[in-house]
């Protein structure tokens, strides 16, 4: 199993008319029948500050629907893309317990040892079955269906980035979770590999575990990749024009040229998000239970809830979520300790957020003085009492949701005709579908591009449950699990002008919900059983 065989690449270059792009898969026109499979942003966590992640059984049924496609069209090769985001790094309590955040990298003693105590938690603890299966499919594919070749591609995300900066933890990633022994990783995929990431010899050294592809593109499945972090500016490093350097920020958009002279720092370096992800919702996660732990509250609902927020998007929401819950038990009278508990370690986690340098240092100027104000006030109201801090917050949250649902949540086909597929200047690879994750939010649009043959931009969503509103009011936990599967095959049908090979495509949606996701919220954890 390789990350990235039967690679054709160029030296990434551009011109007048067409720009090159390293890595892209060009298969030949005696290629056999070909499978692709896409999912992304699984967010394997190590289960610190809730664990939301899908069961064996789920992973199981979607593995055999890949054995029963190869089986039902004779695949004799499959390409496997999971698209970013696969484990996360940022939604762990480890970073408070260590007193150490991913943006505090220059730590470098401490930051490795949260890194590869994360990364060692998630691949060995809580998801076993998962790597066991990822590492056992090549050959599961090879001796039930025949499958001659088997590529699993794992582009970069913005949730596991952490692991770059840490040789020892990227190496255990590749060794003991995808199997593939880092030595013996090629000397062609370590060149291809460095050239994306502007030095070829980036990685030349065989002790070296090479970055993770920022992108994934087959011209034979007319098919390009990326996780989707390029264009959020709240997970991608803005980055000041220099005397010596380019500058970069989202507005300018695909820009592949502009990162390599910047060493890929957008995505490399800490981001908005991490501070908001990491800084207040898995430190306030973690505290409160500590708290809690610590004066015997066996409140079950009250811990689901604690649980589940992380699977709130955007993070706003799972604030907005708990407060509603501390709003409900004062109403009803209960859990005075508790109530106490989770708003005074709101209030505590917002405002030590809000005295980082690091918040300031990674957002606009607009948006830091805006902040410098909220705290400001949050102090002034916190010192008047009567718990008007917590008010406001709640107040401010719900503007928020209600600005957020006037917003359209597809996307325009200004932007679609921006992405890397539909580029003029990328043409000539003849792409007609463009990928994404990162939005957890899943799409499918048909845009109209110039030039090019019918065109599909793709979202994937998440592969986690996720809490949605209910109309009106409350919550309910959803389940919305997405693949995207590519066929590539040998046109055996006889007659004049008929085609050589066809290509089709299909989304698959299987969406879940009932008794067992509706249960969690009244009673706690609690296991299905087959």
């Amino acid at each position: 199993m390789g990350i990235w065989n039967t690679i054709k690449h160029s030296v990434s270059k551009e011109d007048n008319e067409r720009a090159f792009l390293d890595g892209i898969t060009q298969p030949g026109e005696e290629r056999g029948n070909r499978l692709c499979v896409c999912v992304s942003d699984i967010h394997l966590t190590d289960g610190t500050v809730g664990f939301q992640n899908l069961s064996q059984h789920a992973w199981q049924l979607f593995y055999n629907s890949i054995l029963e496609r190869c089986k039902n069209y004779y695949i004799d090769e499959v390409l496997f893309v999971l698209d970013g985001d696969i484990i996360d790094m940022i939604r762990s309590s480890r970073w408070a317990e260590k007193g150490i955040y991913p943006w505090e990298r220059e730590r470098t003693a401490e930051f490795s040892e949260v890194v590869n105590l994360i990364i060692r938690e998630i691949v060995e603890q809580q998801h076993v079955a998962f790597f066991n299966m990822l590492k056992a499919l090549p050959g599961r594919l090879s001796e039930e269906s025949g499958v001659k070749q088997v590529n699993i591609v794992i582009t970069l995300g913005n949730h596991d980035k952490e692991l770059l900066c840490d040789q020892q933890a990227l190496s255990y990633f590749y060794e003991q979770g995808l199997g593939i022994k880092v030595a013996d990783i090629s000397q062609s995929e370590r060149q291809m590999l460095g050239r994306m990431y502007g030095d070829e010899n980036m990685f030349a050294n065989p002790t070296v575990a090479p970055y993770m592809p920022f992108y994934c593109g087959d011209t034979g499945f007319r098919f390009f990749t990326t996780h989707g972090q390029w264009r959020d500016k709240e997970n991608s490093r803005s980055i000041p024009v220099e005397t010596d350097k380019p500058g970069w920020s989202t507005s300018n958009g695909w820009q592949p040229h502009v990162w390599q002279k910047l060493g890929y720092a957008p995505f490399l370096l800490p981001c908005f998000g991490d501070s908001v992800a990491a800084g207040v919702l898995s430190t306030f996660i973690y505290k409160v239970k500590k708290q809690l732990a610590d004066i015997d509250c066996n409140d079950l609902r009250l811990n689901s809830i604690l649980d589940e927020l992380d699977l709130y998007r955007p993070t706003y929401a799972a604030l907005t979520r708990i407060l509603k819950e501390t709003s409900d038990m004062r109403s009803d009278g209960r859990g005075a300790g508790a109530i106490k508990i989770i708003e005074d370690t709101l209030y505590e986690c917002i405002i030590e957020w809000l005295s980082w340098d690091f918040t300031y240092q990674s957002t606009s100027s607009f948006r830091g003085v805006c902040l410098r104000l909220g705290k400001k006030l949050l102090i002034w109201l916190k010192s008047l009492g009567y718990g008007l801090e917590i008010t406001a917050l709640a107040k401010l949250l719900k503007m928020i949701e209600i600005t957020n649902k006037l917003c359209e949540t597809s996307v325009k086909l200004s932007q679609m005709r921006r992405f890397p597929a539909f580029l003029a200047k990328y043409r000539h690879y003849q792409f007609q579908v463009y990928g994404e994750g990162h939005t957890h939010i899943p799409l499918q649009e048909q845009p109209d591009i110039p030039g090019l043959r019918p065109a599909t931009y793709i979202n994937f969503g998440t592969w986690r449950d996720q809490i949605l509103l209910r109309k009106n009011r409350g919550y309910r936990r959803q389940g919305v699990l997405r693949s995207l599967y590519i066929l590539d095959l040998v046109n055996r049908c006889e007659g004049e002008n008929q085609p050589t090979r066809t290509f089709d495509y299909f989304v698959e949606d299987v969406v879940s919900w009932g008794d067992f996701k509706d249960a969690l919220n009244e009673s706690g954890k609690i296991q299905m059983k087959f």
